[in-house]
């Protein structure tokens, strides 16, 4: 137990959980910012106050200091008037305004010696005392009045000079110390100037800088530069607001690589019937091969017996490839880039999907065979297969998709809508078109053809997502894609990535 008479901290859990609230939160800073201009107000107050009764006790010997020498006035002034007109009334009186001032003196000394020293004060009580006993001869012996009048007079007049010299100084300080309250008022209200635009640097560093590196990490978030955002301080608000957004990415992210599932599902059970037919083929070969064996393998030379087991041999490994290839593309892996050949990456997807397109239709290839491009295969594959399922629906029986490939120089246009990080790299990269010659998407459609969900297909035949994950996949290798069309023109797809990893970090640490 606390003895002393002095409170103890609280350390309890609860306790420093108030403190942390109180002191790392912007509510807390904006209060004490309030706060503290609020004490300096006070203060400044009490001080103008304190101030104040100064000035007034200032004013008010003033007054009294007025009062005396306005009394000694009265007294000169029914000294002249009982000398011109021997009036016993003013005589009388000058005797009570003489006694008045003695009054004053003795009432008020101690304020007096504010503005004369105790010396002048005994100096004008002398003369006063003086001044009255020669004042009561002049009017008791009016034989001597000629001889007394010119001592009255001088007498008089040393007095109203002691009491003007008082009235002098106490206006000189009633003035100095006026010139010093302008002064003071002048220096606080600098001060308090000074300290709120203090108050509002640090409300600036504190919380406005907090909620601007908010606002940039948000705008990182946004061109793809982070995947969360990092709290610029540990104030409870923006902590709370950290958290909740991210968790909201990671919500996000989450519906985003479902909804690529959904999208790489569907692209797959597309590419089955392809699949199929492209596995009929070795495996006819593999049957007919067998069956020759079976019929020919008593007589048969065994030069002719490795030929056909050879051809076996080819036929299963051009069967497991294409086994191997679904299954690197169905399978859900990280994202991981690679130096890639594009022509056999682009014949293989085509192989996948030729069961779909239609006989009369034609899919056509322009692309070196030295051309390589750094991407993620499977997902690569999954872009060309939804540009080609997108071709194909809307395509004719005459119907063609040319799919080519080149590498562009740094800031090449880029024609129609384009979106993604790499619109705006400065180096080169590989740009692959895929195009049709079907009927073109509307001008008032092509701005949303990327739009998650959107589609103009009926109820049931599609949920709109096939441009969307080609636009996530892209954006994901940090490329870049555009697409431009014209009623009865075709579309055409233009998608640019980066062509080597020197691309691609230089946009990254950008």
């Amino acid at each position: 137990m606390n003895h002393s008479g002095v409170s103890e901290k609280d350390n309890s859990p609860r306790g420093q959980q108030k403190n942390l609230a109180w002191r790392g939160s912007l509510r807390g800073k904006i209060s004490g910012a309030y706060v503290a201009v609020a004490v300096a107000m006070l203060l400044a107050s009490l001080f103008f106050v304190g101030e104040l009764r100064t000035l007034e006790a200032r004013v008010e010997l003033g007054q009294r200091v007025t009062e005396l020498f306005d009394t000694v006035l009265e007294i000169r002034r029914y000294e002249r008037n009982y000398f011109l007109h021997r009036q016993p009334a003013d005589q009388a009186e000058n005797a009570q305004q003489i006694a008045r001032a003695r009054d004053l003196l003795t009432t008020h000394r101690t304020d007096f010696l504010a503005v004369a020293p105790a010396a002048r004060l005994d100096a004008l009580r002398d003369r006063l005392d003086d001044y009255a006993g020669q004042m009561a001869a002049y009017a008791a012996t009016p034989a001597r009045q000629a001889t007394l009048e010119p001592q009255v007079r001088a007498l008089g007049k040393t007095v109203v000079g002691l009491a003007e010299d008082m009235a002098r100084v106490e206006r000189s300080q009633i003035r100095a110390t006026l010139a010093s309250f302008r002064n003071l008022l002048f220096g606080v209200i600098v001060c308090m100037a000074l300290l709120i635009v203090l108050i509002g640097r640090a409300l600036s560093q504190r919380v406005a800088k907090p909620l601007k590196a908010l606002e940039a990490s948000a705008a990182a978030i946004g061109a793809n530069r982070r995947e969360t955002l990092a709290a610029p301080s540990r104030d409870r608000e923006i902590v709370s607001i950290i958290e909740a957004f991210n968790h909201m990415l990671k919500e996000l992210d989450l519906r985003r690589k479902s909804l690529m599932r959904s999208e790489r599902l569907a692209s797959l059970g597309t590419m089955l019937s392809g699949v199929a037919h492209e596995l009929n083929n070795p495996l006819s070969n593999i049957s007919s091969s067998c069956q020759i064996l079976i019929e020919e393998a008593d007589g048969a030379q065994p030069a002719t017996l490795r030929k056909y087991l050879s051809n076996i041999d080819q036929q299963t490994e051009r069967a497991r490839a294409i086994v191997r290839s679904l299954f690197d593309f169905s399978r859900d892996r990280a994202f991981s880039r690679e130096t890639v050949r594009l022509k056999p990456l682009v014949e293989q997807t085509v192989g996948f999907v030729r069961g779909e397109i239609a006989a009369k239709s034609l899919v056509r290839l322009a692309i070196a065979d030295e051309l390589v491009v750094l991407a993620d295969p499977p997902r690569l594959q999954q872009v060309l297969v939804n540009l080609i399922r997108n071709a194909m629906e809307s395509l004719g029986p005459d119907g063609r998709i040319d799919i080519a490939a080149e590498y562009v120089t740094a800031g090449a246009p880029l024609p129609g809508t384009a979106l993604g990080p790499g619109c705006g790299m400065d180096d080169d990269m590989v740009e692959i078109r895929v195009e049709d010659n079907g009927p073109g998407i509307p001008p008032d459609i092509l701005p949303r053809v990327f739009d998650p969900f959107f589609t103009t297909k009926d109820v049931g035949h599609g949920m709109g997502l096939g441009l969307f994950v080609v636009y996530e996949i892209i954006d994901e290798h940090g490329g870049c894609i555009a697409v431009d069309s014209a009623p009865g023109a075709g579309a055409r797809f233009r998608i640019r990535l980066p062509r080597s990893m020197r691309e691609t970090q230089k946009r990254e640490a950008a």
